[in-house]
């Protein structure tokens, strides 16, 4: 249970190291499992989610059917001590009972765990049950100022980029990379909110991220009218 107690202290320092946050909240989905007496519960279809809180220390999610929440805590031995578990008692499907029985008593009793980008295996190394996660990727939202003139600027070739800032005295700075959904008019003024998300498998050459408009907040001819 050493090993697992690292997990959930790396989890918060690499997930959020270097942020400012009461909270450092990580989400994973299962994608994959192995119990003992369920094993064709079609997890791709359903939300069987964990969230895992490492100020707090907390687990919570949904398990199929029901929410669930718990804690964990170091014990003074190294150990990690997962549960007990309380949540909602929604009537579900009898399979689903089952999963949900199954993946709360694996989860209290995981003793190993293996990450690599972007997943999260834990493992009862005892019976060999495990469930494999993977992060929930959550957009970030900005509220942005976009200049009425694109500018010359040079990524991987010579090309013309939208220029932005992130309050009306800043410095304009140029964007490379498009905005999906915003259609850029030249001579006109923008406050845009817009969606940031991290690519999973960003090309070499590109950027980190994709963008979406989430809405116009205004336009205008003239800056100060923004």
């Amino acid at each position: 249970m050493k090993r697992l107690s690292l997990l959930f202290v790396s989890l918060g320092l690499f997930v959020f190291s270097g942020l400012a946050q009461s909270t450092a909240l990580d989400d994973w989905k299962l994608v994959a499992y192995n119990f003992a007496r369920v094993n064709n519960y079609p997890v791709e279809d359903k939300d069987v989610t964990m969230t895992l809180d490492t100020v707090q220390q907390r687990i919570s999610g949904n398990s199929g059917c029901n929410r669930f929440v718990g804690g964990f805590r170091f014990e003074d031995s190294g150990r990690l001590a997962v549960g007990p578990f309380a949540g909602t008692l929604m009537s579900c499907p009898r399979i689903e009972n089952r999963f949900e029985s199954e993946f709360r008593e694996t989860l209290g009793k995981v003793d190993s765990f293996f990450f690599e980008t972007g997943y999260l295996t834990l493992t009862d190394k005892r019976t060999g049950h495990f469930m494999r996660f993977q992060r929930v990727v959550k957009p970030e939202r900005y509220t942005w100022y976009v200049n009425k003139d694109l500018e010359d600027c040079v990524g991987v070739v010579k090309t013309k980029c939208m220029q932005v800032k992130d309050a009306k005295d800043g410095a304009w700075q140029n964007f490379f990379g498009p905005i999906e959904g915003f259609n850029f008019k030249k001579g006109r003024f923008y406050l845009i909110e817009v969606e940031r998300t991290k690519k999973s498998n960003p090309a070499a050459d590109g950027s980190a991220y994709s963008h979406k408009l989430i809405r116009v907040i205004k336009e205008a001819k003239k800056e100060k009218d923004l």
